[in-house]
């Protein structure tokens, strides 16, 4: 498998589409991610009987949060949200089961990802039908953006299902080879194929390590370009961090944002 991208340079200018900046005083997103969620939390929990219309805007919401704040600061904004994650992915058993609306379906399922990487639940996404959802998904025609397939993507790497994941975002089967420390900058596509096949070779975490780094430091400018989000950059963390290097869910959430966070 060949990585066709180089890494970026490692973020930490202060220019638009790096770390730095993110986490900036001046953007504001740090500050302003707790207070989004304190102020939505409340129409969630009044819509108690509907939960996925919230977890839809909150997912992402939640996500910056973990990765922006660290994984106590979520646990604190999103204690009264947690329970919310059960009767949500309850609700979207209709949608588990459509081609034409992954999307909230994806978002419900990234918001109990947020969850469960910094301790507020466990165990919801392996007991949810995400994974006969993928399954059936990925038998028919690809013909939704990329990007909702990427997420799709790292769903079945999280669940352990790497040639699942493969079919998902396409490029074929996985090789029979591995070539540890590859490196892949912007392309997604390929990185998500690298992982399944190094989570099939039952690969090192100083094997896939460059390959992480490399997804890390060009987050900032996927994300400026929209071509990612603070869910992607968590199930990703998942993939790596307790696929790999062999954490607990619950301590991946702090583990991205301590790899993400500028020194001081």
């Amino acid at each position: 498998m060949s990585g066709r991208q180089k890494p970026m340079a490692e973020a930490t200018s202060s220019t638009e589409g790096s770390w730095s900046a993110l986490f900036s005083e001046k953007r504001g997103e740090r500050a302003e991610t707790p207070e989004l969620l304190k102020a939505l939390t409340p129409l969630a929990l009044k819509r108690a009987n509907a939960p996925s219309q919230h977890l839809v805007t909150l997912a992402n919401i939640l996500s910056a949060q973990v990765v922006l704040n660290g994984a106590a600061a979520a646990r604190t904004a999103g204690r009264e949200l947690a329970p919310l994650c059960k009767p949500a992915l309850q609700q979207q058993q209709s949608n588990f089961q459509k081609r034409d609306a992954p999307d909230v379906a994806i978002h419900v399922l990234s918001f109990v990802n947020a969850a469960e990487v910094c301790g507020l639940v466990e165990g919801q996404l392996k007991a949810s039908p995400a994974l006969t959802w993928l399954k059936a998904l990925a038998k028919k025609p690809q013909d939704q953006e990329d990007l909702l397939l990427y997420r799709c993507g790292w769903i079945a790497l999280a669940l352990g299902e790497p040639e699942l994941a493969a079919r998902l975002v396409g490029g074929g089967a996985l090789p029979g080879s591995f070539t540890p420390g590859e490196q892949f900058g912007f392309n997604v596509q390929g990185f998500i194929r690298y992982l399944a096949a190094g989570l099939e070779q039952k690969a090192s975490a100083a094997d896939m390590r460059p390959a992480w780094q490399s997804y890390v430091e060009g987050f900032p400018l996927n994300m400026a370009s929209q071509r990612a989000s603070w869910m992607d950059l968590l199930w990703a963390g998942r993939v790596y961090y307790a696929g790999f290097e062999g954490l607990p869910v619950a301590e991946v959430g702090e583990a991205v944002h301590s790899r993400v966070k500028p020194a001081a």
